[in-house]
């Protein structure tokens, strides 16, 4: 237990110290905030009977780029630095053992992941007005499972690349998709309905259309989280099955 604090403590300093991994984690969801509110046309004037903003639609949309930042950029190549530094190797020759960094990395991710969503939060508060989710746990239920799902999707990258520009580089790739699948570009009550059912299948996709629905009407359906437990499951085994120490 010691021995994994000791490493979490490692790792929280590193991110601190890494520039491009704080911005990805704690200030990009929240510039794509201020983003569409302020630069995008429009997106504060009424879109619905119900009096809702296509801003309101981005406050879900950026607690699910946020998770995918920290999931798919930030852990990875940590992993894949720890990888070509040959740190894994050395410390599964030590009673440490190496699996603690990755427990340590999925620490590490969930605090940046919170304070991130947290940031986010006040910064749509207080900027737009957002108003408060109809229904916290369902809020939290579904962001905890998106999370899980999005580290297993991350994992993957993180059990193959053999050094952190590769990791980078590969999750960059699949960032940029779950951008468009999760809503910068559109968001997914205003998606084009046979665009929205296939961003439904995706993680994030399933992630933001769940959060918005637990956000703004307190439920939503079964489907998001068996999508989202899917994945978690599938790209979990697969991960475990391909992951190299060195």
């Amino acid at each position: 237990m010691r021995a994994t604090r000791a490493l979490t403590k490692v790792e929280f300093v590193l991110f601190l110290r890494n520039p491009t991994s704080v911005f990805m984690a704690l200030l990009l969801p929240s510039l794509l905030l201020l983003l569409q509110g302020y630069i995008i046309g429009g997106t504060l004037e009424p879109v619905a009977a119900s009096g809702q903003r296509a801003i309101d639609f981005f406050l879900p949309i950026a607690i699910a780029i946020a998770v995918t930042s920290v999931a798919i950029t930030n852990y990875p190549s940590a992993i894949g630095a720890y990888r070509e530094s040959g740190v894994l190797r050395r410390l599964g020759t030590t009673p440490v053992g190496a699996h603690r960094v990755l427990l340590a990395q999925w620490l590490v991710s969930g605090a940046t992941l919170l304070a991130s969503i947290l940031v986010a939060s006040v910064l749509a508060r207080l900027a737009f007005g957002a108003v408060a989710p109809r229904s916290a746990p369902l809020v939290v239920a579904v962001i905890l499972l998106g999370a899980v799902a999005m580290m297993a999707v991350g994992s993957v990258i993180a059990a193959v690349a053999a050094s952190a520009q590769i990791a980078y580089g590969m999750g960059f790739l699949v960032f940029v998709a779950c951008l468009f699948t999760a809503g910068v570009w559109t968001p997914g009550p205003l998606m084009p309905e046979p665009v929205r059912t296939v961003s439904s299948f995706t993680p994030v996709g399933a992630m933001t259309q769940a959060l918005t629905d637990a956000w703004y009407s307190g439920s939503t359906t079964w489907s998001p989280f068996l999508v989202m437990g899917a994945w978690a499951v599938v790209a979990g085994v697969v991960a475990l099955r391909i992951f190299r120490w060195r």
